[in-house]
C-alpha cells in the first residue's frame, strides 16, 4: 500500500489515493493542523490530478529494527506506549481501526519509547478488532525478556483469552508498572530492626574486687583503684592518685621549656647540629621502644641484585597491543583521515548491549550518547548514528543526522538499517570527512 520516497534527504512513506471522496476531511485537518504525538505528519501532494498521502518517517527508528531481546520493564514500557493511540484516538475525534499496522511504518524513540503511527484518513477504517489483536500477539511472541521469561505468557492471557481486548492489556501493564514504581527498596524482612547484642562482660577475675561508684556520685579521680591503674599506665604515675597544683605545674613546664631552649642552638647550623648529637644506635633503640609490635617480628631484607635493562626478561615496558580478532561482541574502527583534531585514534563499542549511540557531548559537558565526541565537534549530532548486532551482523542507522553519515562514500537514509563489514568506511559529516575504517 504504502511506497518510501526520498524528498531533500528526508524519508517519506507515500499512499496514492485513488478516491479522494472517500478521505475523512475531519481527520485530515486533525493531523495536518493539530497533529497528535503519536501520530506521523502527513502532507497532501497533488501530481498530475491525483492526490498523495505523505507520511514523514521521523521520531524515531522503525518497530522491525527494534531489537526483541528486552527486560520486564522496558518491554512494560514499550507495549503500555503502542496500546495508549488506540485509547487516545477517540480524544482527538479519531477511528483507531485507521491506525496502520506495520512494523515498518511505526517509529518508536529509543529514550522514552514514545510510539507514532501512520494514520489513514479514510471514512471506514480498514482493520479490524481481530486484526488488531493477532498484530500484538505475532509482536509479543517474538520478544525474549532476558529477566522473567514467564511473564509473556500473562500477557499472551490478555490478548488471546476468553476476555481478550486492549483495554484488559492496558490494565494489567498499570497494575505491573505500579507495583514496579511502589515497591519497597529492601523487602520487610529486612527492614525488621535485629534485636541488639549485649556487649561481652570482663571477666570477674580480671577486675578488682572493690566496687566503681558511678560517675557524678562524688568520686574524684584516683579514689577508684581501676581508674588510678589506668591513669598510671597513660601517664606514668605510680598511684594514680598523686596530685599537683595546677600553679605548680605551670611553673615546672615553664622552667623546662626555658632549659631546652637554652640548650638548642639557634639558627641553621644548630638545625644541622642537632642531627648529630644523636648517634644512630640510638634513635634505632628508640624506634623499637616506640614501636615495640612492629619490631618484634624482623622482617627479610632483600639482596640487592644486578640488572640489566639490555638484557632480554629484565624490564619490560612494552604495552601489549589486543588483538582485534578477539571479542566478537566489540565493533572497532581506526580513523583514517580527518580534517580536524580532538578526534580519537580508535573507537570501541560495546556490541553487548542491545544498541550503542554515537554522538558528542554537549554544550555543558554532559553526556548525550554511549560514545561521545568531543564537544567542540558541533557539526556531529548529539545523537549522530545507532549501531546494532543481530546475531553475529553488525548494523548502522543515522538517527536523523543534519550533517549526514556515510558508508563507503553513500549518503545514509536516516532511521534505515544498514549492513557493516569489516573494511568498510564510516564518515561523519562529509564537510569536516572524518572517516574510520571498521576493523
Amino acid at each position: 500500500m504504502f511506497s518510501e520516497i526520498v524528498v531533500a534527504n528526508k524519508n517519506y512513506a507515500a499512499c496514492a489515493v485513488n478516491k479522494p471522496q472517500g478521505l475523512d476531511q475531519t481527520a485530515i485537518k486533525v493531523i495536518r493542523y493539530d497533529c497528535p504525538s503519536f501520530l506521523l505528519p502527513v502532507r497532501l501532494v497533488n501530481i498530475d490530478n491525483q492526490v498523495q498521502l505523505r507520511y514523514e518517517l521521523t521520531g524515531g527508528i522503525r518497530l522491525s529494527y527494534l531489537s526483541m531481546n528486552m527486560r520486564k520493564k522496558e518491554f512494560n514500557q514499550l507495549l503500555g506506549q503502542m496500546i495508549a493511540p488506540f485509547m487516545d484516538c477517540a480524544d482527538w475525534f479519531l477511528d483507531y481501526h485507521n491506525l496502520y499496522l506495520d512494523r515498518n511504518y511505526i517509529m518508536v524513540d529509543q529514550n522514552d519509547y514514545k510510539v507514532k503511527y501512520i494514520y489513514t484518513p479514510l471514512v471506514h477504517g480498514n482493520v479490524q478488532e481481530e486484526d488488531l489483536l493477532k498484530f500484538f500477539a505475532e509482536f509479543v511472541m517474538e520478544v525474549d525478556l532476558l529477566d522473567d521469561p514467564a511473564y509473556i505468557t500473562s500477557v499472551m492471557r490478555c490478548i488471546m483469552g476468553k476476555e481478550a481486548s486492549l483495554r484488559t492489556l492496558a490494565s494489567m501493564l498499570k497494575k505491573q508498572t505500579q507495583k514496579v514504581s511502589f515497591a519497597p527498596e529492601t523487602p520487610p524482612e529486612q527492614m525488621k530492626q535485629e534485636p541488639i547484642k549485649p556487649e561481652p562482660t570482663v571477666p570477674e577475675q580480671n577486675v578488682q574486687q572493690e566496687a566503681v561508684q558511678p560517675f557524678g556520685s562524688g568520686q574524684k579521680y584516683g579514689e577508684n583503684n581501676l581508674a588510678g591503674a589506668i591513669g598510671a599506665e597513660l601517664f606514668g604515675d605510680d598511684s594514680g592518685s598523686k596530685k599537683k597544683n595546677k600553679k605548680e605545674t605551670k611553673k615546672e613546664n615553664k622552667k623546662e621549656n626555658k632549659a631546652e631552649k637554652d640548650k638548642k642552638p639557634k639558627g641553621f647550623l644548630g638545625k644541622l647540629l642537632e642531627g648529630d648529637k644523636k648517634p644512630k644506635s640510638e634513635s634505632i633503640n628508640e624506634k623499637e621502644e616506640l614501636f615495640p609490635v612492629m619490631n618484634a617480628y624482623p622482617q627479610p631484607q632483600p639482596a640487592p641484585q644486578a640488572y640489566d635493562v639490555g638484557a632480554a626478561g629484565s624490564f619490560n615496558t612494552e604495552i601489549e597491543e589486543d588483538d582485534e580478532g578477539e571479542g566478537t561482541d566489540t565493533l572497532r574502527m581506526r580513523l583514517e583521515s580527518s580534517t580536524v583534531d580532538n578526534v580519537p585514534e580508535l573507537i570501541e563499542l560495546d556490541m553487548s548491549k542491545v544498541c550503542v549511540v554515537v554522538g558528542r557531548y554537549d554544550k555543558t559537558g554532559k553526556m548525550s550518547a554511549d560514545f561521545n565526541f568531543d564537544m567542540s565537534l558541533t557539526y556531529i549530532g548529539r545523537r549522530h548514528a545507532r549501531f546494532e548486532k543481530v546475531g553475529e551482523d553488525f548494523f548502522m542507522i543515522d538517527l536523523e543526522s543534519k550533517n549526514h553519515t556515510y558508508l563507503n562514500s553513500e549518503e545514509l537514509l536516516p532511521n534505515r538499517r544498514y549492513p557493516i563489514h569489516k573494511g568498510d568506511r564510516i564518515t561523519f559529516t562529509k564537510k569536516y570527512a572524518i572517516t574510520y575504517r571498521v576493523c
